[in-house]
């Protein structure tokens, strides 16, 4: 049997292929003063999907999201409130392209967004 290694180091290298990123590595990007965003995957020609971590403060909200692509949420902790409903830490909520959303958290909340084909551009 193959004994595998705890990975502690994300500087390790990967399996051919493969790449990896922890959020405690990356730069945070304050959306207003009580949301954080992380990138942990960016959008290429190659690879348009996009990853990101988003942490919601107490009393937080986002306003009128609309979405151009697909989105899928998974809720990792709190309650997120989408503008109709709660949604506890294991959700995951997915967003066909059109869709639209008001996120919030009374509570905050920490959630992963992705976009697996990407962000998308708004059509006029």
């Amino acid at each position: 049997m193959k004994t595998l290694i705890p990975c502690i180091d994300t500087r390790m290298i990967m399996l051919a292929g493969f790449t990896v990123a922890n959020v405690s590595d990356l730069p945070q990007e304050a959306l207003t003063d009580k949301i954080v965003r992380w990138t942990l995957k960016a959008g290429t020609p190659e690879d348009p999907s996009v990853i990101h971590r988003y942490q919601m403060a107490p009393g937080a909200s986002a306003g009128e999201d609309p979405h151009f692509e697909v989105e899928h949420l998974l809720i990792e902790a709190g309650l997120f409130n989408d503008g109709e409903r709660l949604w506890p830490a294991g959700s995951v909520i997915s967003g066909a392209p059109g869709s639209v959303h008001y996120p919030s958290s009374a509570e905050g909340c920490t959630f992963l967004a992705f976009h697996p084909n990407g962000l998308g551009e708004p059509t006029s």
